[in-house]
């Protein structure tokens, strides 16, 4: 609706501009320069010779950019701000991180770790307009490896997801706290020895209306990474027994599912990280980095989860029929 009244008052504020002008030729030069320079004060001016319709299809257009304007500020004043500082076309720099926070689109330009919290905040003109924060202050023993999987069900603790808006000048922000039952994947991967890469996927329950996916390059990395990767590596996990089925279970050469994946992509598979904890789903890809993904069910929808070869200490694939 806003884009529509600033481009539709525009347009006709166009037409009506140079309708004025054409029918002021005759006007002598004075009424010309005023209609040309100053067409918005010619509504205000009788007995000028200046013709009815023109002056009043740019009254319209006037309020109908006004209209525009005002209402941009009021819902989206980001993009406000932006139209303000002439930035119409600005990309966020982290354009590949993006998604819907309460239900309006939520592209983070500002991510980092803050001790144990992670930050997703969007910005504009140096203020947030919308922050989705991942406090992992009740759950500090999440923060090891260089893999976070969750899913609705599991047992806690959890770290609580906070959820903070703000609609404009004049209206009070928004606050909400979703303790646990969301789907939450954060894999890290250190680039150097200043920079991180990120790739996160969230999904809220559906009431929430907040979803968040995609890869992100972070400065610096978050002190407990660095420990986990210099401490030792993890004892191997006995696989828990599987019950033998028809079509039972098949452990999966790592290798060989990195080397051809092809092979194997759109089979179930079950993956046992390096921490115990098992998860079922479909083989979906592996990435160019080696990421192996695996798709799991969640209602109506799928969400992915990537694995990095050094996490997992089983893979496991359903023998064909």
């Amino acid at each position: 609706m806003e884009a529509l009244l600033i481009l539709g008052g525009m347009v006709a504020l166009a037409v009506s501009w140079a309708w004025l002008v054409f029918a002021s030729l005759s006007l002598g030069p004075g009424p010309l320069m005023v209609a040309t320079l100053l067409p918005v004060i010619t509504p205000l001016l009788r007995g000028r010779g200046y013709p009815v319709l023109p002056r009043v299809l740019l009254v319209i257009a006037l309020v109908s950019v006004v209209a525009g304007v005002g209402l941009l500020y009021r819902d989206q004043p980001e993009r406000f701000d932006r139209l303000l500082s002439g930035n119409w076309a600005e990309t966020p720099a982290s354009a590949a991180l993006s998604g819907t926070l309460m239900g309006q689109p939520f592209v983070p330009d500002n991510v980092y770790w803050r001790g144990d919290q992670l930050i997703f905040a969007e910005t504009a003109a140096n203020r947030t307009l919308r922050s989705l924060v991942v406090r992992f202050d009740k759950a500090p023993a999440l923060l090891h490896g260089t893999a976070i999987d969750l899913l609705p069900g599991d047992d806690g603790p959890w770290p609580e997801l906070v959820i903070q808006w703000y609609t404009g000048a004049l209206t009070a922000p928004g606050l909400r706290r979703i303790p646990s039952a969301y789907s939450l994947s954060i894999a890290l991967a250190p680039v150097g020895a200043s920079k991180t890469e990120m790739t996160v996927y969230l999904h809220l329950p559906a009431d929430h209306a907040t979803r968040l996916g995609g890869r992100v390059l972070l400065d610096g990395q978050p002190d407990w990474l660095g420990k986990s990767l210099s401490a030792p590596a993890p004892a191997p996990v006995e696989p828990p027994p599987v019950a033998v089925e028809p079509a039972g279970w098949r452990e999966l050469n790592l290798q060989t599912l990195l080397d051809s994946p092809a092979r194997f992509i759109g089979r179930s598979a079950r993956v046992l990280t390096v921490t115990g904890r098992s998860y079922e789903g479909v083989l979906k890809e592996v990435t160019g980095d080696r990421r192996i993904v695996l798709s799991l069910p969640q209602g109506a929808n799928q969400v992915d989860f990537q694995f990095h070869p050094e996490d997992v200490v089983l893979i496991e694939t359903r023998a064909r029929r």
